[in-house]
């Protein structure tokens, strides 16, 4: 019997978790998964510190003989993806064009992600590829990330910076730009309301890999690496997978 299928999935720190929940709920993939939480956030660095980070976690993962390589970050997934794809040889995938293919449905959007992400511009280019007449709005919203690795999920000063953000903006969906937000979802859909379509950038990634399904179908391990506290890393951890797990284990990339 040959080897099993392994994805090699990365992110900024503990919120491509959400993304790898995905991945398990919907293909029960095996899993190497990098958590760059020495060098989060990545949305506040300029491009070329980004692709730089991408490419050294990228390398990391190759090291398991990994046969794709998923990029959960929104950050990184909005400048390194075409270098990915070229300096290694196997499939790359990124979380913003699935996200951006199920908005292209609607006439108006909005994205909320990470200054980074947002400045990329990366979510209007993939939903004008889709949907030129598409009308979108972008929102950073820096305070989500740290406001999520508090806890502070469901908390009364979550709203309220919630409502800040989000009180102005009119649309038919919005783009959850950032593997964090997923975990306000509730907050954010009581501020949009209920008629807004809340789009999840690991649900996208999901739908929009029906073609690769051989590819990522596994017996559903996983194994986490960090660059930063292991402790830290398993109890937030827990928070986005849903569930507690063990055995994180600390790495240097250099």
């Amino acid at each position: 019997m040959g080897r099993c299928v392994l994805i090699g999935v990365f992110d900024s720190g503990v919120g491509g978790l959400s993304v790898v929940k995905q991945l398990l709920k919907a293909f029960n993939s095996d899993i190497i998964y990098l958590g760059d939480t020495a060098r989060l956030p990545y949305g506040t660095k300029s491009k070329e510190t980004v692709l730089k980070y991408s490419i050294q976690n990228a390398e990391f993962l190759m090291r398991f003989n990994v046969d794709a390589i998923v990029v959960a970050c929104n950050t990184a997934s909005s400048v390194a993806i075409d270098v990915l794809k070229k300096k290694f040889n196997l499939p790359v995938f990124g979380v913003i064009e699935p996200a951006a293919k199920l908005a292209a449905k609607f006439e108006k959007v909005c994205v909320i992600g990470t200054t980074s992400t947002i400045q990329s511009n990366a979510y209007p280019k993939k939903i004008a590829k889709y949907n030129k007449g598409c009308r979108v709005t972008q929102r950073a919203c820096p305070l989500f990330v740290p406001l999520v690795e508090e806890g502070w999920i469901y908390d009364d000063i979550t709203y309220e910076v919630a409502k800040r953000y989000l009180y102005d903006l009119e649309c038919d969906a919005l783009i959850l730009g950032c593997t964090h937000y997923p975990l306000l979802r509730e907050i954010i859909q009581r501020v949009m309301g209920v008629g807004v379509s809340l789009i999840d950038s690991g649900e996208a990634l999901v739908k929009g890999l029906k073609d690769f399904k051989d590819l990522f179908e596994g017996s559903g391990r996983l194994n986490c690496y960090t660059t930063d506290s292991e402790e830290k890393f398993a109890k937030l951890g827990s928070m986005f997978l849903g569930k507690q797990f063990n055995g994180v284990k600390l790495v240097d990339l250099g």
